[in-house]
């Protein structure tokens, strides 16, 4: 029997940073945070507006792999690694391993909306090796259109960000009205976040923000009435090695 888990907006983690600047919503927060606790090989995933521009300053990161697509709007990058500050515009992905440890700071501007996404790729590989991190303009990634939808590959099939966390699969799929069955794989989990629109998955209906996890299930239907655009995450449900989150349980 395949197992989920449906999350509004308003059942996330939601903070407010630097007295309103950004707004977060975290459908997968950091530890001891009500929330989806880590699962697979993800740790962490948060979603922000911003509503005034505004800057984090330079901290650190060691260990993990993390991405951040950029949905609307801009965000200068400045790290350690190239010390200089590179702007991602939207569209734009930025995948950073941090390895055995980089600082960087980010500025963002008012109106810019992204996620930012912590994968796990095991620690006892990841910290031996030195940082790094590219940049993907949004002109460089694959678009296909078949079946009443848009898809647009960022890892995976037809992806051009080659990750170091193994197994994983990252889309954004934009509907038009259409009902669609598909195949999945039992032993992998998928992560779902709806970014506009409504949609319903397996029955299971979404508005705009919410988040959907499902595994050990062989197919998912597609709903949509009008228009969606939803952000997948395909990953191992079962992971090999000792996960970061471990040290937290």
């Amino acid at each position: 029997m395949s197992k989920f888990k449906h999350l509004k907006k308003e059942q996330q983690q939601i903070e407010k940073l630097f007295n309103g600047a950004f707004t977060e919503n975290k459908p997968i927060a950091f530890p001891n945070h009500n929330s989806t606790s880590a699962y697979s090989n993800l740790f962490y995933w948060a979603h922000l507006v911003a509503h005034e521009t505004a800057e984090f300053p330079l901290h650190p990161h060691e260990g993990f792999e993390i991405m951040t697509f950029v949905f609307k709007g801009s965000v200068e990058h400045y790290d350690t690694a190239s010390k200089v500050y590179t702007p991602l515009n939207t569209g734009d992905v930025q995948a950073i391993q941090a390895g055995s440890g980089v600082s960087h700071s980010e500025r963002i501007t008012k109106g810019t909306e992204l996620f930012q996404i912590w994968f796990d790729p095991d620690f006892a590989k990841t910290m031996s090796q030195q940082a790094t991190y590219k940049d993907y303009p949004n002109t460089a990634f694959n678009v296909q259109t078949n079946d009443g939808r848009e898809t647009l590959s960022y890892v995976g099939e037809d992806g051009i960000i080659d990750p170091i966390t193994k197994g994983l699969e990252v889309k954004k799929l934009s509907f038009s009205a259409t009902t669609l069955t598909e195949k999945i794989d039992s032993n992998a989990t998928y992560s779902f976040y709806l970014l506009e629109g409504t949609i319903s998955i397996n029955g299971d209906v979404l508005d705009k923000d919410d988040f959907y996890l499902i595994n050990d299930a062989s197919s998912v239907t597609y709903e949509v009435s009008e228009q969606a655009e939803l952000f997948i995450i395909k990953s191992p449900t079962a992971v090999n090695y000792r996960r970061f989150i471990e040290r937290y349980q």
